[in-house]
This record gives C-alpha cells, structure tokens and sequence, in this order.
C-alpha cells in the first residue's frame, strides 16, 4: 500500500503526499519537478500557458522564502506566443488580496512565471447543477433541488460575496470572477478566490470603468444566486437584495425568475 504523508500548501491547508515525492521536498530537486499538470493551452501547436503542481527546486527555494515554506505549490508558466499580463502586476494583485480577503499569499514571480499556494478543493462550477442554457431550463432544475444541498450552496455563495465586496471595497477588482475561479475547500469549510491575473486597481480606472468592472465580477455569482432562490424562495441579505435587484439586467426573462422565487416562498 502506497503510504502518504502530510504537507502544509499554505497557512491554512495541508494536503497528503506520497512518501516518494516527500523525498524532493525533503531534499529539493535541481530542477521544479513537476508533479502533475493541471492546464496546458496551445495555439496552432505553439504552447500558450502551462499550470503545474510542482515541487520547487533548490533555485527556486532560494529565489522565494515561501517556496521554502510551500514547496509543493502551483506555477504557472507563459510561454512566448501568447499575450499575456505582467507576472509582478499579478503577484502584487493576488498580494493585495490575501491582505483584503481569505486568499493565501502568492508565493513569488519570474519573467514568465507565476507561483501561489495550492488550494486543494473544487471550483464551485463543479458543485452546482445550474449553468444550462437557455437560463430558463435552470429554473426546472432549482425545483428538483435538494434543500441541503441548496442552503450549502447558498451559505458558500454568500461567503463568495463577502470576498468579492471585500476587495472591491480595498480597490481591487478580481477581473475573471467566474464560478471556476472560486475554490471550495472541504477542510476548513471555505470558498477562495483564485486568478488575479485579469485583477485591476481602482487607482488605474475612470469611475465608469471601475464601476463595469464591479458589477461583471458580481454578475456570475448573482445569477447563481438568483437560481438557488428558485430553490429557496427569497431570501435576506446582501446576496439576496443585490441578486433580486440585478434579476432585469441578469436575465430577459425576469418577470418568470421573479415568479418563480415568489412560487417558491409560498408568495
């Protein structure tokens, strides 16, 4: 039997790790030895971005301190054919989120690299049954849903909503806040953001720009929102109000949603 052993991959997580892999993180690699690779885009046959869970070389343990702390991390690498961002943009972006929210500290940047600490779950894309088209089929599918599983939902999608409003209130807009970019860890119990790639400063933006980029990042969760309360009924709170309030701009249909969540309640 395959033994594995525990190792921390940022302040607040720990994953189990085969015994022969603890040996490189024991004792580093010349190299980042890559354990598995979680994204790899191509264009054409040119390699656009390569996402990694690897274990950080010597090199790499000296160039970052939290390396050190989290060799087995996640690193992702752009390659030259693609237009992408710059590398320090993103790692002071994702640093100014861990200080606004429950986002772990990124673990440092290089020409074409990036490195944050893994965060071991599953995007919350996975967890939920909505996301059909047209929007209207989601509605069928709310009714049919388990209330455990909708008051989950709902309690892991207001906590979502809690860190979007966190750092859109600390000046950061996320940019890319798309249901698979919120990680749902099962131990602690948490929703977390990934993916400041996209981020951007209020300081950088006119106040129409800022206020584009705010609303895009909330409108994937409050159609979420909006279908689990074809679950629930209506319910109180920042997710519920903003979500009722946003259903004409979400939605053609809205006058059905909003039967739909009075049906619901017994309205």
């Amino acid at each position: 039997m395959d033994e594995t052993r525990p190792i921390a991959v940022s302040p607040r997580h720990t994953v189990l790790l085969a015994s022969e892999l603890f040996l490189l993180v024991e004792k580093a690699p010349s190299q980042d030895f890559v354990v598995r690779t979680l994204v790899r885009r191509e264009a054409n046959g040119l390699p656009l971005m390569s996402a990694d869970l690897v274990i950080a070389s010597e090199a790499t343990r000296q160039r970052h301190s939290a390396a050190a702390i989290y060799p087995l991390h996640f690193r992702k690498t752009y390659f030259p054919a693609r237009l992408h961002g710059d590398p320090r943009l993103e790692f002071e972006h994702h640093l100014l989120a861990s200080q606004l929210c429950s986002v772990p500290p990124p673990i440092g940047f290089e020409a074409k690299v990036f490195r944050s600490c893994l965060i071991p779950g599953q995007p919350y894309s996975r967890l939920t049954p909505f996301g059909a088209e047209p929007p209207e089929i989601n509605i069928t599918k709310a009714q049919k849903l388990p209330l455990a599983t909708g008051a989950g939902l709902w309690r892991l999608a207001e906590e979502t909503l809690a860190q979007l409003l966190a750092l859109q209130r600390g000046g950061l807009s996320h940019g890319d806040a798309e249901l698979h970019n919120c990680i749902v860890c099962p131990s602690p119990l948490e929703p977390i953001l990934i993916d400041f790639e996209a981020a951007s400063q209020r300081s950088a933006q006119s106040d129409d720009d800022w206020a584009a980029r705010c609303a895009s990042d909330l409108e994937p969760l409050l159609r979420e929102a909006v279908y689990l309360q074809c679950a629930l009924g209506r319910q109180p709170g920042d997710l519920g109000d903003l979500a009722w309030d946003r259903i004409p701009l979400l939605f053609r249909s809205a006058d059905r949603f909003r039967r739909a969540i009075e049906t619901q309640a017994g309205v």
